[in-house]
């Protein structure tokens, strides 16, 4: 639900717009009357949001202790890197492909059930070294 409202404001809004213009090319939209700072900021009190909306979310369901981001990183790391740099629908893709490799595991390996996450990426960076949904570069002639 969160990653359908961000989606449609990154996408469907004039702020989003903006948001992915500066995140595009700073000095373009800089050229073109953009204020790239408040970007910035907006942006940044977005992040914010976003993050203590999922540690809101996330506290009742782990018992949160110093050190519990280790899992969430490693976790994080592989499903960015398997959805593709700077992709939403990546980030998606590669949640519900790790998602289903760890309950997998769990069922087939339990002891190997971190050790999935990594050959699944190891498999898709085989055949995509940029992930999944890699973002569209222009190229160099």
């Amino acid at each position: 639900m969160v990653g359908s409202i961000v989606w449609w404001g990154l996408n469907r809004t004039r702020t989003g717009k903006l948001v992915l213009a500066v995140i595009h090319s700073e000095e373009v939209a800089s050229s073109m009357g953009v204020n790239v700072s408040h970007i910035y900021t907006l942006a940044f009190g977005a992040g914010i949001f976003l993050a203590a909306l999922g540690g809101a979310l996330t506290a009742p369901m782990i018992s949160v202790q110093p050190g519990v981001s280790v899992g969430v990183i490693i976790v994080s790391f592989a499903v960015v890197i398997i959805g593709g740099l700077g992709s939403i629908p990546g980030a998606a893709i590669g949640a519900l492909i790790v998602g289903m490799a760890r309950a997998s595991a769990v069922h087939l390996m339990p002891v190997a059930e971190l050790f999935s996450i990594y050959v699944v990426m190891a498999v898709v960076l085989m055949f995509k070294p940029e992930g999944l949904f890699q973002r569209d570069q222009a190229r160099k002639i």
